[in-house]
């Protein structure tokens, strides 16, 4: 039986069109914020700045394809908030899906009901849901919304059902739709046996480190000591990279864009905004100046697998705004 791995992930991609052959292979479309949770490790929350437009549905659209033709083969759906609240959530979806490209969507899983998990089988949706304890108690502390854990995890049971028969093998390796997300904090490192063991032979287990953004940075004091804990080999690697400690291919590879049309460095770098034009303009112009800025930074502040996760991160933020010549 070959290893697990997800679909759309970067070791995915890379097993068939190796990741940057073309100019491009990721492509994120951000939603407007609104989530339904508050929780405490939200990379988003708290006084970060958020577009306060929003593309219409077709120039959402029109920018997909205008990656595609560059050899976009994902579209993710992650940056702001929960995107299933978006009101053009389904039809983004369905676009996706009939395009050839695959729906690749962060979530808390809260609102995947049967009827909705459905529509998501039906159109290919490839879910990376977030569970970081799996202790009722602990959840609904952390995500703070009461009865969640019971929700999410018959959601998850139903999903799961319903997915499993879209496992495939493909080149030795075994192939799914569905990840569950962990992101540590002080308290959570002995659940990773208890996920691990919940996710069995079915859906993929990512363990990932917090940002320290939004909510996450206004309570530090539950995340400061999770460099500390060991993530064992037999955890997957974050889903965007070849190798632990690799460079993230979702902004080595791809380009983003912020639910009112500008190009970000990366679906969660909101304060980017700005610096980089929008989807009217030339997208691989765009694309290399991401690319020029993120390694200009590198060059003087030493590198980070994620530019968000980069702790002079906001000086990022200023050397855009002052010294990089736009």
């Amino acid at each position: 039986m070959g290893q697990l791995i997800l679909r759309g992930s970067a070791p995915h991609l890379n097993l068939g069109r190796p990741l940057g052959k073309r100019e491009l292979d990721y492509v994120g479309v951000n939603v407007p914020f609104k989530c339904n949770y508050d929780c405490l490790k939200c990379c988003n929350g708290g006084e970060r700045p958020h577009s306060s437009g929003k593309l219409d549905l077709e120039d959402a659209e029109r920018f997909i394809l205008k990656c595609k033709k560059l050899g976009a083969r994902v579209v993710t759906m992650m940056g702001e908030g929960e995107p299933t609240l978006d009101e053009n959530f389904r039809e983004l979806a369905q676009f996706i899906n009939r395009n050839g490209l695959v729906p690749y969507i962060f979530t808390n899983g809260s609102r995947i009901d049967e009827e909705f998990a459905l529509f998501l089988y039906r159109n290919n949706a490839v879910l990376i849901i977030n569970l970081d304890f799996f202790e009722e108690e602990k959840y609904d502390e952390y995500v703070r919304k009461p009865g969640a854990f019971q929700r999410l995890t018959d959601n998850i049971r139903n999903i799961r059902m319903l997915y499993r028969d879209k496992l495939y093998s493909y080149r030795g390796f075994r192939v799914t739709f569905l990840a569950i997300n962990l992101v540590l904090n002080n308290e959570n490192g002995g659940q990773i046996p208890k996920i691990k063991e919940f996710c069995g032979d079915d859906v993929l287990f990512v363990v990932n480190r917090p940002m320290g953004a939004g909510n996450a940075a206004r309570f530090w004091s539950k995340y400061d000591k999770t460099q500390d804990i060991r993530i064992d080999s037999d955890v997957s690697y974050p889903l965007g990279t070849l190798a632990e400690g690799g460079q993230c291919s979702y902004l080595r590879n791809g380009i983003a864009a912020s639910p009112d049309g500008r190009i970000l460095a990366c679906p969660y770098a909101f304060e980017t905004s700005g610096s980089y034009g929008g989807i009217d303009d030339d997208i691989i112009v765009s694309q290399r100046r991401v690319l020029e800025s993120v390694d200009l930074f590198y060059k003087e502040h030493g590198r980070a697998r994620c530019i968000l996760r980069h702790p002079d991160y906001k000086k990022f933020v200023q050397f855009l705004k002052k010294d990089w010549k736009n």
